[in-house]
């Protein structure tokens, strides 16, 4: 290599060498300067608390921690409830958005027509059919018509657990009045797949029937006995 008059001779290998070692010295050099480094055996830790031990519980409080109380559903309401198991899975599903509406399976990638097997009118949607179908909605103004207690049907299902049970009358009466949303909806649930799979539809004044009795069964297995207005209202529809 020449530059004007001067010439150079550059052994390339040499260089390369040279470059390639400072390279593997300043690597050197940031490894022992890294403050998490240590001669220790690996250990996974979970980092959200002191102790670094890990749990399930830990996970799904956390979990909870994160997410909008729309999302998140009041789990207390649902699992410290009277009622079966069965229905607080079932509840829970509700207010999460997760029960196979056909809402659900078009998200799945399903092509289907939504309609409502109740209205005929409008989108089967989770929100409509356990709250807003003009339909269902005679079921849930039946027991409001208890308490005399007029009030505004909030717009997700998640919201209307945490409004209803600060309703409900005597502190005797919202016993049963706290299994109310769970028992409407899960009867709603069971007459919207007699008219989907089985293609048998019952009449509003039966569904309604079937609602109060099925309340009034589960009041007397958890032993709660103030439940003589739910044998009244029998007798007015």
């Amino acid at each position: 290599m020449s530059i004007g008059c001067i010439s150079f001779d550059i052994n390339v290998g040499i260089m390369e060498r040279i470059f390639l070692q400072r390279q593997s010295q300043a690597n050197n050099k940031a490894l022992e300067d890294f403050p998490g480094l240590n001669t220790n055996p690996d250990a996974i830790r979970w980092k959200h608390d002191r102790d670094g031990e890990f749990s399930v519980g830990r996970m799904y409080k956390r979990d909870l921690a994160t997410q909008p109380g729309e999302i998140a559903g009041p789990w207390k309401q649902i699992w410290k409830s009277n009622t079966p198991t069965k229905i607080k899975c079932f509840t829970w599903l509700v207010c999460r958005r997760a029960c196979l509406t056909q809402e659900r399976l078009k998200k799945r990638g399903f092509q289907i027509v939504s309609r409502c097997f109740f209205c005929h009118e409008k989108e089967e949607t989770n929100n409509h059919l356990f709250l807003h179908c003009r339909v269902t909605a005679q079921i849930w103004y039946l027991f409001q018509s208890i308490i005399q207690d007029p009030w505004v049907v909030p717009e997700h299902t998640a919201d209307l657990l945490n409004c209803w049970m600060r309703r409900g009358g005597s502190k005797t009466q919202k016993k049963w009045w706290n299994l109310v949303p769970s028992c409407i909806w899960w009867s709603i649930w069971k007459e919207r797949n007699n008219r989907c799979f089985k293609n048998i539809t019952n009449p509003m004044q039966k569904v309604k029937e079937n609602c109060i009795n099925t309340l009034y069964f589960w009041c007397k297995e958890e032993g709660i006995d103030d439940v003589n207005q739910l044998v009244d209202f029998l007798g007015y529809l």
